[in-house]
């Protein structure tokens, strides 16, 4: 029987038992979870976009002693940067969850029918803190330039969602759970409605896009206005709007989300409002509980709470003649929208399928 991480998390509340097998607060951050799949020539691509603040010479025109003048100045540009290369071509060290050692082609073949790949996202080796959450045989990466990597999704070869991420919660010094929120959640994918008992009992609906689509067998009402979150950016998860799941896909109640989740504990947050693709799943313990909500979700191109502080950029070269380093857009990806992009549904007074 696998102990559950979630009862082992209990040393994080304050005065908490510490069970027999517990399990230790991680170390460095969270690595990032990629869904990984040999494409049609049978090579395993990691494609991604990262967003990276770089300083760039940009020229401007100001009036002085009444004549027009061009100057030249450095500002700083949140720039989309693509990235697309096989799992050698990062130059990184492999090894299973479980410690064994990995040669690049070792790993290529562990992962090439579609496969959990986790990364570390500062470069250096993922704590064994985080690990406990997967199974031992899962594969782990440990190279730079994917800590704040939006991995591709949308379709074959990709997974169909954005990449969930593994967190830890904990308690405050009053035991409570608290996490960064987005003030300014969206739900690209429609209409939510919860379950109307008022702890969004069961399920939920979600409509958009001429569908209707059913979780759970309870009345449905419309999903009370959200808390405000803390000054502090925070908000308890007791106030949190959220769908919460096993790993297999099995809907929980809230009060059982809540009643596994009191003292903290390893999750899975969901890219979107959706549950997140199956091939990022396969290497996760089934008592993993994830969680759903809009107000977990972050544009890609601000901080992410739930980063590792991006390194600083460096200047921008000024090439020979004084005209501005000019701004080089990446190719564009042809997969979905990176993680957290709005898209307003659209809602049609059309009959409507059914999906239950």
């Amino acid at each position: 029987m696998v102990p559950s991480l979630l009862a082992a998390a209990a040393l994080t509340a304050p005065a908490a038992p510490v069970p027999k097998d517990t399990v230790p607060n991680p170390a460095g951050p969270a690595p990032r979870v990629a869904g990984v799949k040999a494409e049609a020539d049978g090579v395993v691509w990691v494609t991604a976009q990262v967003y990276e603040k770089r300083k760039v010479q940009q020229q401007m025109i100001v009036v002085e002693n009444n004549q027009r003048v061009q100057k030249v100045q450095e500002v700083e540009q949140t720039v989309p940067v693509y990235v697309r290369k096989t799992l050698a071509d990062f130059g990184g060290k492999f090894a299973t969850a479980g410690g064994s050692p990995l040669t690049p082609e070792d790993a290529v073949r562990r992962v090439r029918d579609g496969a959990t790949l986790l990364v570390t996202a500062d470069g250096k080796p993922v704590s064994p803190g985080w690990l406990k959450a997967v199974d031992p045989s899962a594969v782990v990466m440990t190279a730079d330039g994917l800590g704040h990597a939006h991995f591709s999704y949308g379709g074959p070869p990709y997974p169909t969602t954005p990449a969930p991420r593994l967190a830890m919660l904990g308690t405050d010094d009053k035991g409570v759970v608290r996490l960064p929120v987005n003030p300014n959640p969206t739900n690209p994918y429609g209409q939510v409605y919860y379950g109307d008992d008022g702890g969004f009992g069961g399920g939920r609906i979600i409509r958009g896009g001429g569908r209707v689509i059913i979780e759970g067998d309870v009345a449905y009402a419309p999903a009370p206005a959200a808390a405000p979150a803390a000054a502090d950016g925070k908000k308890a998860l007791t106030d949190l709007s959220f769908t919460a799941y096993e790993v297999n896909g099995k809907m929980l109640s809230k009060a059982a989300a809540l009643d596994r989740l009191k003292a903290g504990g390893l999750v899975l947050i969901a890219g979107d409002s959706r549950f997140p693709d199956a091939q990022y799943l396969t290497a996760f313990r089934d008592d993993l509980v994830v969680i759903a909500s809009p107000e977990l979700v972050f544009p890609p191109n601000l901080p992410n709470p739930y980063d590792v502080p991006p390194k600083p950029a460096a200047p921008a070269a000024n090439p020979a003649g004084g005209k501005p380093a000019p701004a080089v857009a990446p190719p564009a990806p042809a997969v979905a929208p990176a993680i957290g992009v709005a898209r307003p549904a659209v809602l049609k007074p059309l009959p409507v399928q059914i999906e239950k």
